[in-house]
């Protein structure tokens, strides 16, 4: 855990140490098994067939002042018995709240979701992503940050500042899901003098008109995407460095519902010293019942094979069924301009109140050289995870 990560529990137990009045509390927990396997030809020597990683995360809250105030935290703790570069031990949030009248304020380490559509969220970008964690997706890191919200008739207005930046961590040469080269973390570079203490902000409008979501936002600060540029290591190797840029990003994302039907876009420019471009993801979404729906989506990165990103042109299909004991979502992205084509299938299921089981699966079809340079590779995966919950 960086240093952001420790003063953060610091100040946040002191303040709790300061209370006086009473607290309540409540507890929830999980444990994870997952194991994994690539059945494809790795890129490199060396990259491995199989991985078993376990999880394991607590959540407790507490609350006083008649629930105007608030005390969240949740541990996070990621096991690689072979990949050490995929072990962690982190909070996904670590925040104070406190609410008066349309007034809110937090403060604290936390993970907050700007978005509405089913294939990429281009607009959410307060959190970095890690390219560690196993599945098909990238979780998230806890922002530290302080925001405060004013609540009225006429929508929701968020400003954030974010008190300390968090790199993008990688797998390794040993994990299937980057690329050939390693990338040399401990030498990343920044525009900013202030490097990892650069204060970034944010501020962010939403509003339900009728059958329409809004939400409108600008971002300024270290860019949680990096740019790479090759170079060397001690001993010769090629490696990639990364470089954060300090941007300044605009978004909007809409969601209009009619009847069955949702209607769904996100969109956003940024100006970065490498050049403006923009981003967008969108489509439709048809419910032919509560617990059936069925996506079309089309995502797009004007950036093309410099983006960061597999998905730059690439149309997105898929469905998500809702059962007694679990659910089961399926999607493809397809792409055309080099024609690759992900299939993803999950598959979770209760098997008693505390268990739960999943199956993930993911096939890449194409070639992995036509994908952006930058860009996770992809590979074909099978994933089976054991869940407990307390």
């Amino acid at each position: 855990m960086n240093v952001v990560g420790v003063r953060v529990p610091v100040l946040l137990f002191a303040v709790l140490g300061g209370v006086s009045a009473p607290l309540s509390a409540q507890w929830r927990g999980a444990m994870a098994l997952e194991g994994r396997a690539f059945p494809g030809i790795p890129l490199v020597e060396g990259a491995r067939r199989y991985e078993t990683t376990m999880t394991f995360s607590l959540r407790r809250g507490w609350n006083w002042d008649r629930g105007r105030q608030s005390l969240t935290v949740e541990p996070f703790v990621r096991w690689d018995p072979v990949n050490a570069e995929r072990t962690r031990l982190d909070f996904r949030d670590l925040s104070w709240q406190g609410r008066w009248r349309s007034w809110e304020l937090n403060a604290g380490m936390r993970e907050v979701f700007w978005g509405v559509a089913e294939s990429r969220h281009v607009v959410d970008v307060l959190n970095q992503r890690e390219f560690v964690g196993g599945g098909v997706g990238y979780g998230k890191l806890g922002q530290p940050m302080v925001s405060l919200a004013w609540t009225r008739s006429w929508g929701r207005v968020e400003v954030f500042l974010l008190t300390g930046f968090r790199e993008r961590s990688f797998a390794g040469q040993a994990g299937r899901l980057w690329s050939p080269l390693s990338v040399d973390e401990a030498r990343a570079t920044y525009e900013s003098a202030a490097k990892a203490l650069h204060l970034d902000w944010a501020a962010r409008w939403t509003h339900a008109i009728g059958g329409w979501d809004i939400g409108v936002a600008h971002f300024r600060g270290t860019g949680r995407e990096p740019r790479f540029f090759l170079d060397r290591d001690s001993v010769g190797r090629a490696v990639w460095i990364p470089h954060y840029d300090l941007v300044d990003r605009t978004s909007v994302d809409l969601q209009l519902t009619t009847g069955r039907w949702l209607w769904k876009l996100e969109g956003a420019t940024e100006a970065a010293p490498a050049g403006r471009y923009g981003t967008i993801a969108g489509g439709l979404e048809y419910a032919f019942a509560d617990y059936l729906s069925v996506f079309a989506e089309y995502v797009y990165d004007s950036r093309g094979s410099r983006a960061a990103t597999s998905f730059q042109d690439d149309v997105f299909l898929g469905a998500r069924l809702f059962m007694q004991a679990g659910e089961i979502s399926a999607g493809a992205f397809l792409d055309r301009g080099t024609g690759n084509r992900i299939f993803n299938l999950r598959a979770a299921r209760r098997l008693t109140d505390a268990f739960t089981v999943a199956l993930e699966v993911q096939v890449f079809a194409g070639a992995a050289g036509r994908e952006p340079r930058h860009a996770p590779r992809q590979d074909s995966s099978v994933g089976l995870t054991l869940s407990r919950y307390f």
